[in-house]
């Protein structure tokens, strides 16, 4: 049956005065720079707010002086490539720069991610950035130890006034070779192992959000509730608040849905293998159409064989090894590590008993790809709190390990490979002068998309032009584009809380959309009004108390709920992307492998779908 309105579209890239120029999407809102204090606290985090932020004078390299944008970061780690870490020189002139302020870092398990096979897709594999835990310095010899606040954007910062002063004195010692006062350049040279382009391949680990509207955050930083001005929200005041939120100020909502699962063919009728959309994000709970069910021991089960879900206990296990080290050999004690495939728990405070933001968002875009690409599959693989927040190292690691999976899978059987990768979580970069060149997110990205795989992103939910990445990495060129999907409401028209900007090139259906949700997920809120009509009698026929009542606004053990943000809108794209692969029959065959292959399928499922190009 045709959809009464189509509700995903790509936009031609933008030349009216509203898209501005590219500097224009630079800055142009506060965006997650208010996190709630609870959700700081919980992760070990700090807001990086541009008017006290610690900066190195001078005009510095790439920008490093220019005061920053706000944004959210990990306070005990930094993100450094792999390779500069097996550099006992680098390492050691890090630890040098950091002791004047009374840092040092901790190096982390070099060997804890295998990579398979050799070539250019292992060596980046094997480059990219690790999670270095920062703590405070063992004092000389001789000397008190003094209390140290161990800050990552203050380790930052030194370390790259450290890289201004190497050249200042490389710079120095030339002059003076070329005045005969006989200077040992050479020596100078060796000293200076901390390079501007060697620091600039340091960065924060940014703490990234999920991309569906959330209740909880309330004014501190929330796109719903607030004041946009006061408060950094982009939705606030009597307009825009009330038509994205339901009862008690839930903006999800329990709903009934009274059609069957989608037609899902037998995976034998279909001649080829399934495309497979993987969803990086909280995990998922039991739901039918999902072929997940709860597991008599705990957890939950799938069909490995041609369940629509499945996971990698694989990458799951390797994510979980490598947090783990940091927060326990390293000596991060804040990160909290997910130690399950599974979404969960449904609560944080059992005392208290509401949701989590996040609880239920991977079951929900999970259910978006069902509907629209029912013979897909949809491999889980779970990094998200389920307070919404996702660590860009945990992202890293997970995307790395997905790409190895890829490699190995276009090198032969082609069993293991994933053919779109959706993402609906992000942050805003504090440097975007220089996120493209330095940032560890972006090359791993950037592989997967030289390895010919789909790349859907959401753009956000704080109405602003403000690049939030990753999405905003689809003006990075590379052969495979990366899609970035802002929201829509149900009549077409762009949703109020979507980020927008010339970053922005695809919108789908995000607001007031329904799938399928947790159906073993009842939280603490109750009904408003409950009558007993028969005290103590049961209804024969549904074995239920024969009560009435009004809506459980947080009941969703119907199994569908009704939900809004651009979380929603990427997998959308995602799951026609998925289709439009089995489709087409004069692309490469799903089973043929190479990466060259993959690419010509992702490109010519983009044409079929009327992908416009972008100047």
């Amino acid at each position: 049956m045709p959809q009464p309105m189509r509700n995903w579209y790509f936009e031609p890239d933008p030349v009216s005065p509203e898209a501005g120029s590219a500097g224009d999407d630079d800055g142009s809102a506060p965006g997650l720079a208010f996190l709630p204090g609870v959700s700081l606290q919980r992760h070990g985090a700090r807001r990086l707010n541009p008017s006290d932020a610690p900066t190195i004078p001078g005009p510095g390299p790439d920008g490093w002086a220019r005061t920053p944008y706000s944004t959210v970061y990990r306070a005990r780690t930094l993100l450094i490539p792999a390779d500069l870490l097996r550099d006992i020189a680098v390492v050691g002139a890090v630890n040098a720069a950091l002791r004047p302020v009374g840092m040092t870092i901790v190096l982390p398990d070099l060997d804890s991610r295998p990579v398979r096979g050799d070539g250019p897709v292992a060596e980046v594999l094997r480059r990219l950035p690790r999670i270095a835990v920062l703590a405070p310095a063992v004092p000389e010899q001789g000397r008190p130890a003094v209390p140290v606040v161990v800050d990552a954007w203050t380790a930052l910062q030194t370390l790259r006034a450290a890289a201004d002063a190497a050249v200042r004195t490389d710079t120095r010692a030339e002059g003076e070779r070329a005045e005969g006062v006989g200077a040992d350049v050479d020596g100078a040279r060796a000293t200076a192992v901390l390079t501007p382009e060697v620091v600039g391949r340091i960065g924060l680990e940014h703490l990234l959000a999920g991309s569906a509207i959330s209740a909880n955050a309330l004014s501190e930083g929330d796109t719903v509730t607030g004041s946009p001005f006061t408060e950094g929200n982009a939705v606030g005041g009597p307009s825009g608040t009330g038509s994205y939120v339901y009862s008690g100020g839930e903006t999800r909502a329990p709903v009934t849905v009274c059609l069957r699962a989608p037609d899902r063919r037998e995976a034998a009728a279909l001649g080829i293998r399934r495309p497979v959309v993987a969803v990086l994000d909280t995990g998922v709970r039991a739901h039918p159409w999902l072929d997940v069910r709860p597991d008599p021991a705990g957890g939950y089960l799938v069909d490995p064989v041609d369940g629509f879900v499945m996971n990698d206990p694989g990458i799951q296990a390797a994510i979980y090894a490598e947090s783990r080290y940091a927060a326990e050999e390293q000596g991060d004690p804040s990160r909290l590590v997910i130690a399950s495939p599974w979404d969960g728990p449904a609560a944080a405070d059992p005392l208290v008993g509401e949701l989590n933001d996040a609880t239920g968002h991977g079951t929900f875009i999970a259910g978006i790809v069902r509907q629209a690409a029912p013979d897909a599959r949809v491999l889980s693989i779970r990094i998200m709190h389920s307070d919404d927040v996702v660590y860009e190292g945990d992202l890293i690691c997970a995307l790395a390990l997905l790409a190895d999976r890829i490699a190995a899978a276009e090198a032969g059987s082609m069993a293991e490979m994933v053919d779109v990768v959706s993402l609906s979580l992000g942050y805003f970069d504090e440097s975007t002068g220089d996120v493209a060149y330095s940032c560890g997110l972006w090359e791993i990205i950037a592989l997967l998309l030289d390895m010919g795989v789909a790349v859907v992103t959401a753009a956000g939910n704080y109405s602003t032009r403000r690049r939030f990445y990753p999405a905003a990495f689809s003006l990075q060129p590379s052969a495979v584009p990366v899609i970035s999907v802002g929201a829509l409401n149900p009549n077409g028209s762009k949703a109020l809380f979507s980020d927008g900007g010339r970053w922005v090139r695809a919108w789908a259906a995000g607001a007031a959309v329904v799938s399928t949700y947790p159906d073993d997920v009842n939280g603490s809120l109750t009904p408003q009004v409950r009558v007993q009509t028969h005290p103590g009698r049961l209804s024969p026929e549904a074995g239920r108390p024969d009560d009435r009542e009004a809506l459980d606004p947080d009941d969703f053990r119907g199994g569908f709920a009704a939900w809004s943000g651009t979380s929603f809108a990427a997998p959308l794209i995602a799951a026609h992307v998925a289709a439009r692969l089995l489709d087409q029959a004069s692309a490469p065959s799903l089973d043929q492998p190479g990466a060259g292959a993959a690419a010509d399928r992702t490109l010519a499922a983009l044409a079929s779908l009327g992908w416009p190009g972008w100047s």
